[in-house]
């Protein structure tokens, strides 16, 4: 009896355990199969790409296709672990053209130094405004004749240069007449009529020629007074072409035909008919850039360059101290008298000056924005543009502010400008 109780109690611890066993078993196969679902979900994730517009980042998709608002492709977002790491090289390379260009264009360093300047300006040959005479008509009337056809037409002085009708003139003559024909003349009164009739014009020799024949003469004639050539009244002067800041020069610009006084014209008194300009007094105007005046002074050497090859060696006169209306450049004025010159004849002048100490630089090395110039300051293998102050200018070299000696610039700084950006300078 009591074995088989035994044998009872046996058989059941087994039960028990191999039930636990089972139970145990059925955990660890529920556990395994819920992390087959866990890393089937985690690797449906990580296979799931995001793909954007480079243009437009607000725009995500989960599947490739076009931007809806620039069309272009999206592109897939980089995965995890996909990540460039952005170096200080790199973050150079990747910064806008405006503010920074990568490039291997050969370097220069500006040179400190003083030298001396030289530099070309055109001009023209005018007259000199302290010799010119005018030829006004004192009473006011009618020009019955005009002697004088053409502008720049020679006159001498003691030359007819036209004839005039005027009824106060006229007027004149006949009271001077009235009063010598009296038996009993009014010598104060004959006095006073020869004064007016010489302050209206009339010279000795006329005078003593109307006293012998007592008759009126209609028409008074005008004498010049100067040698030299005629010019209108509205005759401007010839003006120097405007030079540019690449030491060109423009074309002066064609003056208007003149209002030339004509016979039946109606004058008025102290009106001026002609001027007459003096062409043993003529003039160089030649326009300068205002950096290259500043070097300029009364009184320097200059070399004129005439059409025929010959060349005149004289002196600056004056350096006009203010601009003209319009006006962008500075005149200077050199005195030629007696040479063989024509008014409005171009010519070409050569000066030289001693420039103060400064940073100088290729022509090449700037690029000028309009409001601002310039120059690409390599650092490292990239260059960034910085900006200048410009003091002078030569043909291949320019003199600036805002550079230092041990600065590397690019030599063709032309090269180095993105043509759809723009440039950000720093100082």
């Amino acid at each position: 009896m009591r074995e088989r109780l035994r044998n009872k109690m046996v058989a059941s611890r087994q039960l028990s355990v191999a039930s636990i066993v089972k139970t145990i078993n059925s955990l660890l196969l529920i556990a395994y199969c819920l992390l087959l679902v866990n890393c089937s979900t985690k690797n449906e994730t990580e296979a799931a790409d995001t793909y954007i517009c480079p243009m437009h980042p607000t725009v995500v998709s989960d599947k490739q296709g076009v931007c809806p608002v620039c069309n272009m492709d999206l592109v897939r977002k980089a995965r995890p672990g996909e990540e460039v790491q952005i170096t200080e090289d790199l973050a150079r390379l990747i910064k806008s053209p405006n503010a920074i260009v990568t490039s291997k264009i050969k370097t220069i360093k500006g040179e400190y130094l003083s030298k001396e300047l030289t530099w070309e300006a055109t001009g023209i040959v005018t007259y000199d405004t302290r010799q010119v005479f005018t030829v006004p008509v004192r009473v006011g009337g009618r020009l019955e004749k005009v002697y004088i056809k053409n502008v720049f037409q020679p006159v001498r002085k003691g030359m007819k240069v036209a004839e005039i009708y005027s009824q106060e003139l006229v007027t004149a003559q006949q009271e001077m007449i009235y009063l010598l024909n009296q038996k009993d003349q009014d010598e104060a009164l004959v006095a006073d009529s020869k004064s007016k009739l010489k302050l209206l014009g009339v010279s000795e020799i006329q005078l003593h020629e109307l006293i012998s024949s007592r008759k009126v003469q209609y028409q008074f004639p005008v004498f010049s007074d100067q040698n030299g050539y005629v010019v209108a009244d509205s005759q401007p002067a010839p003006i120097a072409p405007a030079a540019t800041s690449m030491g060109m020069t423009s074309q002066p610009q064609p003056m208007p035909a003149p209002a030339f006084i004509r016979e039946g014209n109606y004058v008025r008194a102290g009106q001026t008919l002609f001027k007459i300009v003096n062409t043993n007094a003529l003039r160089i105007e030649l326009n300068v850039l205002p950096a290259e005046s500043k070097l300029i002074k009364a009184g320097d050497s200059i070399t004129i360059a005439m059409n025929d090859g010959e060349e005149i060696k004289t002196r600056i006169d004056l350096v006009q101290p203010f601009y003209e209306p319009g006006q962008e450049f500075v005149t200077i004025r050199v005195q030629v008298p007696h040479a063989n010159l024509k008014i409005g004849e171009l010519v070409k002048a050569r000066l030289k000056s001693k420039a103060a100490a400064a940073m100088w630089i290729p022509r090449e090395a700037l690029i000028d924005l309009g409001l601002d110039q310039v120059v690409f300051v390599k650092t490292r293998n990239a260059f960034k543009a910085k900006r200048v102050d410009v003091q002078l200018q030569t043909k291949d070299q320019v003199a600036v502010l805002g550079l230092s000696s041990s600065d590397e610039i690019a030599i063709q700084a032309q090269y180095l400008v993105d043509s759809e950006g723009f440039i950000k300078n720093t100082n």
